[in-house]
């Protein structure tokens, strides 16, 4: 079997305000739009069936072609994946899957946007000399005492400075008004993700009922999509010299990164902006079981269980920079997903022989998770003495669901539900704000139940 489409779409927002908003909070309505132009070919090939050894041998293949009107290049995605039964009771699958995510209208616009702006007058050319004191001058003047630059030559060389002026007064930016920065200006490509699947099926005829699955999985993100500030660019080309931030810096002819903001400049200014980081992955197992037990006139016992084993989930920021592994931790060092080693949910379903009742119990797992700070793990930032003693830690989370369900007849039934029936509370530390980078009110979400217990009513009428 095969198949193929063409298709277009736009995906458009609008954003507008009344004159009293604009009285009051300035800015301007904005009409954002984006067009993509795809084709696609599908196909999927039995190519053995009920043969000895090859129950089932089967390719499935698919390729897609977009063109997005906010990128001059075209973007293709496929996959391949192969499926072998050698008996009924077991199936082995793999395949390799490329994927993308375009930017949205409004990552799309911030791109390529272009505004100038002033960085804080605390920040510096690293490149400069560094300020190391004030002296006292003949009138009561301070005078400012220079030391080395920050940055090697080799760095500073990597940012366009030429030899001579490195370290040179000349580059230190007004205290008053700080060095100049762009935002915007770049063309966004889609994230592209490379998923890798393998894994096994089995369902045994001598176990009526059971169904066991387990899932390799490993997923390499490139070119993900994100907001990155100059000091982003500045920090990372200070610490390795890397033209994937070092060529952020557009110096100007006498090799300074400061400019007016009001003149478009094209020289003198860093880089910022929405546009593509290097890299993200995620490695892991998935496990998924499920098993009816029949038991004639008492009824019937389903059991549902579904579990992931991460191993890696992380990012590395340049070729260059350790890739970071915060499987485990949470708060800092880009450790902001909250994924624990080992989650679960198991729910377990009582029905009565004539299905007028069902009883669900739903058991939720999330694992211990483990402060940065904590995690003596250099490539997340973690250095000697940053150990804490208190909040530093995320205990491994019981959840517990319960649903009734009553079928009164044909026309009526009747469910009740409650979610997180022991009304356990969410994690809760200070400085939340800090620490995850949300404003969830010194807890985390949604990951965690930060409403305690739910309780739902519902029915179903036919008429």
């Amino acid at each position: 079997m095969n198949g193929g489409n063409l298709g277009a779409q736009t995906n458009q927002l609008d954003g507008t305000a009344d004159a009293l908003w604009r009285e009051y909070n300035g800015g301007s309505d904005s009409h954002l739009s984006q067009n993509v132009w795809e084709g696609m070919v599908e196909v999927q090939a039995p190519l053995v069936e009920d043969k000895p050894f090859a129950e089932l041998l089967q390719f499935n293949g698919a390729f897609r072609l977009s063109k997005y009107s906010t990128n001059p290049s075209t973007f293709s995605t496929w996959k391949a994946e192969g499926i072998w039964s050698p008996v009924r009771d077991i199936t082995f699958r793999g395949s390799i899957n490329r994927a993308q995510r375009a930017p949205t209208v409004i990552e799309s616009y911030q791109a390529s946007n272009t505004s100038y702006g002033r960085i804080d007058p605390t920040y510096n050319d690293f490149c400069a000399p560094t300020i190391i004191r004030y002296d006292t001058g003949p009138n009561g003047q301070r005078i400012p005492v220079y030391g080395d630059p920050k940055a090697s030559q080799a760095v500073c060389a990597a940012t366009g400075l030429a030899p001579e002026k490195y370290g040179s007064s000349d580059l230190l930016c007004d205290t008053d008004v700080g060095c100049t920065y762009r935002s915007g200006g770049f063309t966004v490509d889609p994230e592209t993700a490379y998923t890798k699947t393998f894994g096994v099926v089995v369902s045994p005829r001598f176990i009526p009922g059971l169904t066991v699955s387990v899932d390799r999985f490993l997923i390499d993100l490139d070119q993900s999509i994100g907001y990155n500030n100059y000091q982003y660019f500045s920090d990372g080309c200070l610490s390795t010299g890397s033209d994937f931030f070092c060529k952020m810096f557009v110096r100007n002819a006498n090799g300074q990164l400061f400019s007016d903001p009001g003149s478009n400049p094209t020289s003198g200014y860093i880089r910022q902006g929405t546009t593509n980081y290097y890299k993200a992955k995620s490695h892991g197992w998935d496990f998924q079981a499920q098993y009816a037990l029949r038991m004639g006139k008492a009824g019937r016992l389903d059991f549902d269980f579904a579990g992931s084993l991460t191993t890696l989930a992380g990012a590395q920021d340049s070729p260059i920079l350790a890739e970071r592994n915060c499987v485990g931790y949470y708060g800092g060092a880009g450790c902001g997903q909250f994924i624990s080693k080992w989650s679960h949910t198991l729910r377990t379903t009582y029905t009565t022989s004539d299905d007028f009742f069902s009883a669900s119990l739903n058991w939720r797992y999330l694992g211990p998770l483990t402060r940065v700070s904590n995690s003596g793990d250099p490539t997340l930032g973690w250095s000697e003495g940053d150990d804490r003693t208190t909040f530093y830690r995320i205990e491994g989370y019981n959840y517990f669901d319960l649903a009734l369900s009553f079928r009164v007849n044909k026309a009526f039934s009747l469910r009740v539900a409650a979610n997180n029936i022991l009304d356990k509370g969410p994690p809760v530390f200070p400085n939340s704000r800090d620490v995850t980078g949300l404003f969830r009110n010194n807890t985390i979400a949604p990951r965690y139940d930060s409403l305690g217990r739910q309780i739902a009513i519902g029915t179903t009428v036919n008429f």
